[in-house]
């Protein structure tokens, strides 16, 4: 199965995110993906012996309990210069009593990661961002807790058992803990290959079973209020409209600029379809990508 093959499954096969996404209900796609185009349990464990991971492009963590980063990472003499920062053998002890190991912003550093991630989103209006998770058996991570965003699950290698909690009638915008666990959740539990999609603000949380779990997650954010606000903005500053007013607004009091702004900024937004003001957003959400 190629990259492209992978990502035509997650899309558009049964269950795919093109029409799963903004719904409210979980969506499972299984043996979708070809996990060998991604990360490794192998190349993780290579990169923290040479010592290669940097904070804070990684993070450790045990039921939600993060050690102090003195204990994770240390200074190296690089070129002359004394850098800290590098991921120490104090990873590889926490990993050994039960600590998920999480790396962050994937896509700046691995190829298949971004690949995939410019695909969806060049099919979805979100900004996507990767992470991997790196647990050991009969271990979790996080505490049960919900995420700002959607979420899109890979498991890569391994197994995790998902408990899935009642997101109530209206998700929350936020992320946090305040999860309500009295109902016993929906479990579910993913193999090599399959691909989990959790709506908005889904409370989860989830477990190693039957020896080490490596998943890979992307996060799906879509353009808030503010950021849709600020691309009119931004499209307003750089409009003729906004360049003329700047020039001349040196003779206006504090009261004819806020009438003449106010009219000038309305009559932009008649100008400006929906689509336009969405994908402007999304140009300055995704502007921090490395190319």
């Amino acid at each position: 199965m190629s990259a492209s093959d992978s990502l035509s499954n997650i899309l558009d096969g049964p269950d795919g995110l093109r029409s799963r996404f903004g719904g409210a209900e979980v969506a499972i796609i299984r043996n979708c993906i070809a996990p060998e185009d991604f990360i490794t349990r192998n190349a993780i464990d290579s990169l923290l012996h040479r010592s290669l991971l940097r904070w804070p492009y990684f993070s450790v963590f045990k039921e939600g309990v993060k050690p102090a980063l003195g204990e994770l990472t240390e200074s190296r003499s690089v070129n002359g210069r004394t850098s800290s920062g590098y991921a120490s053998a104090g990873v590889s002890r926490h990993l050994d009593n039960g600590a998920t190991l999480k790396l962050n912003q994937v896509e700046d550093w691995h190829r298949g990661t971004r690949d995939l991630l410019r695909g969806i989103e060049s099919a979805l209006p979100v900004e996507a961002k990767a992470f991997v998770f790196l647990t050991p058996q009969d271990n979790t991570g996080m505490l049960p807790h919900r995420d700002g965003s959607h979420v899109l699950v890979i498991q890569l290698e391994g197994r995790k058992e998902w408990h899935l909690y009642d997101p109530g009638v209206v998700p929350r915008s936020d992320s946090g803990l305040d999860v309500d666990i009295t109902a016993p959740p929906r479990i579910e539990v993913l193999e090599p290959g399959d691909v989990m999609y959790l709506p908005h603000g889904y409370p989860h949380a989830a477990t190693a079973v039957g020896g080490w779990s490596l998943h890979l997650t992307y996060t799906l954010t879509e353009p808030t209020p503010q950021a849709l606000v600020r691309a009119v903005v931004d499209s307003w500053l750089s409009s003729p409209a906004g360049e003329d007013l700047a020039a001349r607004s040196a003779g206006l009091t504090a009261e004819q600029r806020v009438g003449e702004v106010s009219e000038s900024v309305a009559a932009l937004l008649g100008t400006l379809d929906d689509a336009t003001v969405v994908q402007n957003a999304l140009a300055t959400m995704r502007g921090r990508r490395v190319t």
